[in-house]
């Protein structure tokens, strides 16, 4: 009897597993949800361009100065955080990346510039799984705080990411990128709306040293001009 019991309790143990297990959503359900929380894809595919203004904090330094970020479909990127003391500038125009940590221009490291240089179809690309060339949920954790759902990810350029989103709300928490150089850590906080679509004004990004902190003041959508793009 007390064998039976044992059998059986293990059972409804094994049963309540699968259930759970059963529970847990798809990689396009997560995605799906994540979608319709910042906007929705039809809102986001209009998208041709990306302009976001704000403020830099390097907290282990205890310098702050201005921050702005620049993007334009195919694959375009500017960024420009001056800090009075140095000025970073890090770009991608299409076809080439370069960066500047106050030392003078450097080209962009490959690992870097080979994921920048893959294509978005239209703005929505974020908001399709499809872009990577592996993707699975790993389960359910908490992330910073929150109940999330952690997904393990692998783009096409081989870089492995792991990412999460909150269970409640949808919206994505934070990205853990595997590089040659580490792991780092990007926490999204802060979500506002403009022109109906809800974007993270507040970017923590975490390594070793500490954090950088950038905040977005301003965001604009459209295609930013073409001078952003040019190597100075």
């Amino acid at each position: 009897m007390r064998q039976f019991a044992t059998v059986a309790v293990a059972a409804v143990l094994m049963g309540g597993a699968i259930r759970a297990e059963a529970q847990a959503p798809t990689v396009q359900q997560v995605y799906d949800k994540f979608a319709t929380a910042v906007g929705g894809r039809d809102a986001w595919k209009a998208v041709t361009g990306r302009s976001d203004k704000g403020t830099a904090d390097i907290t282990f330094a205890g310098i702050s100065g201005s921050y702005e970020r620049h993007s334009a479909l195919p694959n375009k990127m500017r960024m420009i955080i001056d800090l009075g003391v140095v000025k970073i500038d890090q770009g991608f125009d299409g076809e080439k990346g370069w960066i500047d940590q106050g030392q003078g221009m450097q080209p962009m490291p490959a690992e870097q510039a080979k994921d920048l240089a893959e294509p978005s179809a239209d703005g929505a690309s974020f908001l399709d799984p499809s872009r990577y060339a592996k993707a699975t949920v790993v389960g359910k954790e908490t992330f910073e705080g929150a109940e999330a759902w952690k997904l393990s990810l692998v783009s096409k350029s081989g870089r492995e990411v792991t990412e999460y989103f909150d269970v409640t709300s949808g919206l994505r928490l934070g990205t853990v990128t595997t590089t040659p150089m580490g792991q780092q850590t990007a926490l999204y906080k802060d979500y506002k709306e403009f022109e109906k679509k809800l974007v993270a004004t507040k970017i923590i990004q975490r390594s070793g040293q500490g954090d950088v902190i950038l905040t977005s003041q301003i965001v604009t959508f459209g295609t930013p001009d073409a001078a952003y793009f040019k190597q100075p």
